[in-house]
């Protein structure tokens, strides 16, 4: 069997301000005065800190039906899940930004932990339980929609058509760009699906390209997919 992270569904890992800044190549032209969807957002604490910034972020997951007490829960259980399969598959990942497999779990669980935080006091007001590729925002709701780690890397997962479909409908609720981070597997592959997106003519109205950013965790995941929406 191939090397990879052996999971059974998408986990719920928690990412901070500055690896989405780093994921999405993020500054404040591109983010101050805008609408911001988090996609897929879990417990992430990009919404979070990106409000205490003064910036305008909406997360959405379906796992906002659940309770914090519940959501902690699972996302305890899936970083557990996580961080014990790590050490047999060290060689999978770039071991800068996380210096070793305790400052990941450090890391992650100041993420969740700030999420939860957030939840408790703000709920429905910047987390809206949302399942995907379908949603109920109106056209050009947001300025930009950032997609971190759904689209691609659970290729196992989703299909491609979950995939055209999200992308679709993020189409519809975002005004200017879509950013999709990674662009590779589980296996630290390009996912079979980027090709057939970027040349998919249900898409060709808008200008789809991979970009590198300045983040890699896991190896080969230094690209982001761009997708412009207006001239």
């Amino acid at each position: 069997m191939d090397k990879q992270l052996n999971l059974d569904d998408i986990v719920l890992i928690g990412r901070t301000f500055d690896e989405y800044a780093r994921m999405f190549a993020l500054d404040d032209d591109l983010l101050v005065s805008k609408t911001i969807l988090d996609v897929a957002s879990g417990v992430s604490s990009f919404c979070a800190e990106a409000n205490s910034r003064g910036l305008n972020v909406t997360a959405t997951d379906k796992i906002y039906t659940l309770s914090p007490s519940q959501i902690e829960q699972k996302c305890k259980q899936d970083l557990a899940k996580v961080v014990d399969q790590l050490p047999n598959i060290l060689d999978l990942y770039v071991w800068n930004y996380f210096k070793n497999v305790q400052s990941l779990k450090i890391h992650r669980e100041r993420a969740y932990k700030t999420f939860i935080d957030d939840l408790k006091a703000y709920g429905a007001k910047r987390y809206i339980p949302t399942r995907y590729p379908e949603t109920e925002f109106s056209d050009n709701r947001f300025s930009i929609s950032l997609v971190s780690h759904l689209l691609f890397l659970y290729e196992n997962h989703l299909d491609y058509y979950f995939h055209k479909m999200a992308i679709l409908e993020l189409a519809r609720i975002t005004s200017q760009e879509i950013r999709i981070f990674p662009v590779v597997n589980l296996k630290g592959e390009q996912s079979a699906f980027i090709k057939p997106i970027m040349q998919d003519k249900d898409l060709e109205r808008f200008r789809i390209r991979l970009e590198k950013v300045d983040y890699e965790f896991l190896k080969n995941g230094n690209e982001m997919m761009v997708i412009r929406l207006i001239d």
